[in-house]
């Protein structure tokens, strides 16, 4: 079910917001066009090359405002004031906050062609398109007078509806801000962002009160930030894709145009599936990933393993985007969702968990991507498992937890795994009993990890053998 929607008793300043339960459903909106718009809610996260925009009164009325103003506090900023006359501290809070809208989870009906006709006032809905601005504000910036014809607003078109975003010039971030709405009166510029349904007119028109724009980072801005900040040698295999703004509506096609050839393949590879394992519990991994594991791959096709662990880059004082783009570069490509500018936002900003998923074929690693990409909201991306690339052996799990055969699931053990549990009393029952209470599999057992246990018992003999050799000297 979708988040809270946002309800505004005026479209512009600093205005009363208040938090609803269910989305508003106008009079004559009947219950299945209100269930449509709440399908239609996702999560909206964006990488701006620049924040031009951002309400704070009215963000701050959020669930996710508390770390909008979190990051106004650390830039020391007045909240209660506009952003003009605040010094460097815009600057500095444009800093900090331009990753956060990258790992936002607010929900927004996004504005298309889909949903133009059934959105209405009070629901918050995304947008991103080319736009034309009208009447650029001038200095000093005043607040709006409520005049559509004085105020200044962007404007765009979903088909033959208009759609006009209105904003409160006073919380434009900077100056730079300032002189990109006037570019953007003279050309096009495209503007990504998020806000509330303001009004409707009897045209269809849309008229949008702005919470949060900016210009979503394009491909070349992105190369150009990790040449700034990359301190190793380019990778082998780096393209120009891994650098592609996902999260950006006009960035929509294939990361990887070849990846799709390979739909149908019987060739089997790993996945290592990334969370942020601070919005997780115990356990909740390993649980979502089978659920999903056991919607999208039959059972005829099912020889699966699967380790959960954390996903540790320490660096040692390598830069976040070398840890990324070694992560995910390789050539041949590797198979991926994740690019280089997210996951380098992801490891500066998350603590990271990551599900190894073995045996799957490509078609199925898609597959299980879209499902947890829809069902987990933890989910951040996937990357295929290559053991070759060094940060691949060094931090990703070597041994399964998880093995799935069909309608079964065996729980891997190795000896010394098994020799610890029984020593601390542990019920070896209570783990097969959990998993068969959930129905997933037929079958759930327990199954020794043959290869592990010969080398832990290896490595055991050793350590006796030289604790041996010590004592007789």
């Amino acid at each position: 079910m979708a988040g809270p929607a946002i309800q505004a008793g005026a479209i512009h300043g600093d205005v009363s917001i208040t938090m609803t339960g269910p989305l508003p459903v106008a009079e004559d909106t009947d219950e299945a066009l209100a269930e449509e718009l709440r399908r239609s809610s996702q999560i909206w996260r964006a990488r701006f090359s620049s924040v031009d925009l951002v309400n704070l009164p009215r963000v701050a009325m959020l669930t996710q405002g508390n770390a909008v103003a979190a990051a106004a506090r650390r830039a020391g900023l007045d909240s209660t004031r506009p952003f003009g006359g605040q010094g460097m501290a815009p600057g500095e809070f444009v800093r900090i906050v331009r990753p956060l809208f990258e790992t936002w989870d607010a929900e927004a009906v996004t504005l298309c062609e889909r949903t133009a006709e059934k959105v209405h006032r009070g629901l918050l809905v995304s947008f991103e398109s080319a736009m034309r601005c009208s009447n650029p504000p001038e200095v000093p910036l005043k607040g709006p007078t409520g005049v559509l014809a004085k105020d200044p607003h962007l404007i765009f078109s979903i088909g033959a509806r208009k759609v006009v975003i209105t904003f409160d010039p006073r919380w434009l971030t900077t100056a730079t801000s300032n002189t990109t709405l006037h570019e953007a009166a003279r050309e096009p510029l495209v503007f990504s962002g998020i806000g509330t349904v303001a009004s409707l007119s009897e045209e269809g028109h849309i008229r949008v009160s702005a919470l949060v724009f900016g210009q979503p980072e394009t491909l070349v801005q992105a190369q150009f930030n990790y040449l700034r900040k990359s301190v190793l040698p380019e990778p082998p295999g780096l393209t120009l894709a891994d650098f592609r703004n996902e999260l950006s509506g006009s960035e929509l096609s294939q990361l990887y145009g070849d990846q799709s050839q390979g739909r149908g393949a019987v060739s089997r590879k790993s996945v290592a599936l990334l969370f942020d394992e601070d919005e997780v519990l115990p356990g909740q991994i390993d649980r979502d990933v089978l659920t999903q594991v056991s919607r999208v791959v039959p059972e005829y096709r099912r020889d699966l393993g699967m380790a959960v662990a954390s996903l540790l880059f320490d660096g040692n004082g390598v830069a976040a985007a070398d840890l990324a783009a070694h992560f995910l570069a390789r050539e041949p490509a590797l198979w991926k969702s994740l690019t280089v500018p997210s996951l380098t936002t992801l490891i500066r900003s998350c603590n990271l968990a990551v599900a190894t998923v073995s045996g799957l074929s490509e078609e199925q690693a898609a597959d299980l991507h879209e499902a947890m990409r829809e069902a987990v909201s933890s989910y951040l991306g996937y990357v295929e498992v290559d053991r070759n690339l060094p940060l691949h052996e060094r931090l990703l799990s070597k041994h399964d937890e998880y093995h799935v055969v069909g309608a079964e699931l065996r729980l891997v053990y190795s000896a010394a795994r098994r020799a610890l549990d029984e020593a601390n009393g542990e019920d070896l029952e209570a783990p097969l009993d959990e998993w068969r209470q959930r129905g997933l599999f037929r079958c759930v057992e327990w199954e020794e990890d043959l290869e592990q246990s010969a080398a832990e018992r290896k490595e055991a003999s050793m350590i006796m053998e030289a604790w041996m050799n010590a004592q007789s000297e």
